[in-house]
């Protein structure tokens, strides 16, 4: 859930490690803390006191106890106290923002049709912004934004062919505007983020997401895959089939042309008695080209999150049975291809987790909250 270590910010870091045990919702005493982190008590009661201070945990009543002497107090991520703002802009036609608690829920949650199809114009982004801060009102720690495209590490948006964008500085436009933190992530990453912490995800995963287009994105020991130029995991414009229909981008018989969600409804629209077998086909093609990276990377685990009209049992066991019959062999066991299991939310909450790992290191949330 977290970066690694830096050595140098080790309260920070205590912060990030005490929390990621806590959350979603598990319950656990100082002493429990220390048994699973190797952290001295002075240190852990240190670190929780001020979590405490700061809005993100609370203490709950007393534990069972081990042994001899009082149970310890149980402590909890506080979802009363905090909040954050996040936008999800990868769905086609809509907007939709949300203020979440600490534990990725959602709280409200406000809509808005796009006038221009898929494009999306910074104007209407910064209004639906301040509309749901105003819904969250005081406490609100963060901004997250999830976007399909290219998204470097400082949250410019390098290129979203699907929303018209190129290098954008959405983080900086919005801290300047809100002065808060703001994370802007690719929908894909935010989405492994939501598998991984809030479903059945791995630290070792790779997930697709199925929806205007297809995007992917990759874990491996929990750190994300990033590439040279923030671009691993674009896989839509892959070529799978040189002589395939016309693409958006020029080329023909780009993945994305035969397995969007876009792509498969005029499809089965067409030939609504073939639905099965235009599903089965997609399946295949996904899994076909999955079956080298998967390997490459010594992968077991592959979710595929998208619409349940398309991303259901047909489509599935097509993907798993071509990725597993492609990439079989006697040293590695075999694939599993899933649905991620999160709902239309999946890309939100994903977004709540990745603004956490942006702000739980952070000392004065609740004077940040207020101001």
């Amino acid at each position: 859930m977290y970066a690694k270590s830096n050595p140098s910010d080790a309260r920070a870091n205590n912060r990030r490690l005490l929390f990621r045990l806590l959350f979603p919702d598990r319950q656990l005493s100082r002493a429990d803390l220390c048994k699973e982190t190797g952290l001295s008590r002075a240190t852990a009661t240190d670190v929780t006191g001020e979590m405490i201070d700061d809005g993100l945990l609370r203490e709950l009543g007393s534990g069972k106890r081990d042994g001899r002497g009082k149970p310890g107090t149980l402590l909890a991520i506080d979802t009363d106290m905090l909040r954050l703002v996040c936008i999800d802009l990868s769905r086609p036609y809509v907007m939709t923002g949300a203020v979440m608690d600490l534990r990725a829920r959602i709280v409200e949650r406000r809509e808005r049709v796009l006038d221009d199809g898929d494009r999306v114009n910074l104007d209407d982004v910064l209004s639906l912004v301040g509309q749901m801060i105003r819904l969250a009102g005081s406490g609100l720690v963060g901004i997250g934004i999830a976007v399909p495209g290219v998204v470097s590490g400082a949250g410019r948006v390098i290129s979203s062919s699907n929303l018209g964008w190129d290098d954008v500085e959405l983080r900086d436009m919005l801290e300047g505007e809100f002065s808060l933190p703001v994370r802007v992530d690719n929908d894909a990453n935010a989405a492994l983020l939501a598998d991984r912490f809030l479903g059945h995800g791995n630290p070792n995963c790779l997930l697709v997401q199925i929806t205007r287009g297809i995007g992917a994105s990759v874990l491996l020991n929990d750190e994300f895959v990033d590439g040279d130029d923030h671009a691993a995991g674009e896989i839509g414009h892959v070529v799978i089939d040189p002589n395939g229909p016309a693409c958006t981008c020029g080329k023909r018989g780009c993945l994305e042309t035969y397995v969007s969600a876009i792509a498969l409804r005029d499809r089965i629209r067409q030939d609504p008695n073939r639905r099965a077998d235009i599903l089965a086909e997609a399946g295949a093609r996904l899994g076909g080209a999955l079956a080298m990276p998967a390997s490459l990377l010594n992968l077991h685990d592959i979710a595929v999150y998208g619409p349940p009209d398309i991303v259901g049992e047909t489509l599935l066991n097509a993907c798993d049975e071509t990725v597993n019959s492609l990439s079989r062999n006697d040293y590695q066991s075999s694939m599993r291809v899933r649905r991620c299991e999160l709902g239309d939310d999946a890309t939100l909450r994903g977004q709540a987790v990745s603004v956490l790992r942006e702000i739980v290191g952070r000392r004065g949330l609740s004077a940040t909250a207020s101001s």
